[in-house]
């Protein structure tokens, strides 16, 4: 499985070619996934009237929760961060610990995951 961040929803939702043919990509190997954090980050800057199309591309992801173990990977990587002085979204962070602590690989086209120094984390 892979895990998708937020920025390629949102692309997706505003039907941009690249993060459709994306998604479409790796559908076609494997399941995909987003976390809790990235559900929040979705639906809490959605109009209702677009609910409907949200809800039917959230549901082609499974959901991997914000647990325990979750929390201290994100502690540990903002930890990392911070002593490197590279100051990022807490979000991010949390995204980053989620997918970390599943052993998944994050997607995303958002560059501040760039300062996270990871191989399991690819910037589109």
């Amino acid at each position: 499985m892979v895990v998708f961040d937020s920025s390629l929803l949102i692309d997706a939702l505003r039907k941009k070619k690249e993060a459709l043919d994306l998604i479409d990509h790796y559908s076609e190997k494997e399941r995909l996934a987003i976390t809790i954090i990235s559900k929040y980050e979705i639906l809490r800057g959605a109009k209702e009237k677009n609910m409907n199309l949200i809800n039917g591309l959230l549901s082609r992801f499974f959901i991997y929760d914000f647990e325990d173990s979750s929390l201290m990977e994100a502690v540990r990587i903002y930890r990392k961060l911070q002593a490197k002085g590279k100051i990022v979204s807490e979000l991010d962070v949390l995204v980053a610990g989620i997918a970390a602590i599943n052993n998944e690989t994050l997607i995303t086209r958002d560059k501040d995951f760039l300062n996270f120094e990871n191989e399991r984390i690819s910037v589109v």
